[in-house]
């Protein structure tokens, strides 16, 4: 049996600037989908990130997804899109005249552990109750 995807203007799309957190717990990953608020700035003016939607997936869900964005990435590499070796992160080099917000966030994922003595999060970085 097949299933039919419904014609293209009944799929319903969303829009995202970027990926604000991901987490793990409860056998499942969290991954928070942001995008830049019209409405809502930082001190200087710069628009401030707003979480719209949550994609909760599998683990193995996850793992199929990033075999499926690495192929896009390769894809688009091959394409002339993306220059060679787009795929290698940079480390996080700190600018202090950056933007109050930067995309894409370098988010660690972390199984969910009994030890209370796990490492809090980063400082001033805004973290979701949901996730483990």
């Amino acid at each position: 049996m097949t299933i039919e995807p419904p014609p293209d203007d009944r799929i319903p799309e969303l829009y995202a600037d970027g990926v604000f957190d991901i987490g793990f717990g409860n056998g499942m990953v969290r991954i928070d989908l942001f995008s830049l608020s019209a409405l809502r700035k930082d001190a200087n003016g710069q628009p401030l990130p707003a979480i719209r939607q949550r994609v909760v997936m599998s683990l193995p869900g996850f793992l199929a997804s990033l075999s499926a964005l690495e192929g896009m990435r390769q894809r688009l590499e091959a394409a002339g899109v993306l220059p060679p070796n787009s795929g290698t992160v940079p480390a996080p080099v700190p600018a202090p005249s950056a933007p109050a917000f930067q995309s894409p966030v370098q988010a660690t994922i972390q199984p969910a552990s009994p030890n209370p003595a796990a490492p809090a999060p980063p400082p001033g970085r805004p973290r979701s109750p949901n996730f483990g």
